[in-house]
Order: C-alpha cells, then sequence, then structure tokens
C-alpha cells in the first residue's frame, strides 16, 4: 500500500496575497512634515511579538519605541514638534487603533468576535 501524501490546504503564498496590507498611518505635523509610521503587522512575526510586549510592559516609554519605529528623520522631526502630551498620547492611540481596525491586533483577524 503506498503512502498517502497530506492535502495541503493552504499555501504561504495564497495566504500573503490574501492578507490586507494597509495603507501607512502618516501624520502631519504644523510645520507641513509628514512622519510615516510603518506597519508593525509587517514585521517579521517574532520581531513584531517583541516589539507588541514592550507597548504593553511596564518600562516601556512611546518615545523609546518611536525611536525605534520611525525613521531618523521622522522621529527627529517629531520629537521636534514638541506636542503636548495629551496630543502625544492620543496620537500614539489613533496609530495602533488605525493598524488594529485595518489588520486585526496579532493572532487575530477583523472579524466579529459575536
Amino acid at each position: 500500500m503506498a503512502a498517502d501524501k497530506p492535502t495541503v490546504h493552504l499555501s504561504l503564498a495564497a495566504l500573503e496575497a490574501e492578507v490586507a496590507k494597509p495603507e501607512p498611518f502618516v501624520l502631519a505635523l504644523k510645520s507641513g512634515k509628514r512622519i510615516t509610521f510603518p506597519d508593525l503587522y509587517d514585521m517579521p512575526a517574532v520581531e513584531a511579538k517583541a516589539f507588541f510586549d514592550q507597548f504593553e510592559g511596564a518600562d516601556r516609554t512611546d518615545f523609546k519605541l518611536l525611536e525605534e519605529w520611525l525613521t531618523k528623520a521622522d522621529y527627529e522631526a517629531y520629537v521636534a514638534a514638541k506636542l503636548p502630551l495629551r496630543v502625544h498620547a492620543a496620537l500614539i492611540e489613533r496609530v495602533m487603533n488605525y493598524y488594529q481596525q485595518t489588520v486585526g491586533t496579532p493572532g487575530e483577524d477583523t472579524a466579529s468576535k459575536s
């Protein structure tokens, strides 16, 4: 009796083609400079997990994370803008909500949980 080959239900290429890639979140500063927030969900999974863990950790600082997340020029422009804390906090929340609404949180999709 010949060994049966397992049925392939999904290929990685098909899955990558199916997963939506959102536009990056772009912030326009008062100076006219635009800061582009790269898609954290496009990072390699292990790196993204570590990055998200930092957002939730007690030792996190938004500016340390922004320095890792943004390009050097964008980070410097962001710091130079001297945003008040309430604006900064609201921005970080909106950026994270944007990506969560577009592609879901890691390990979840955007479908209804009901």
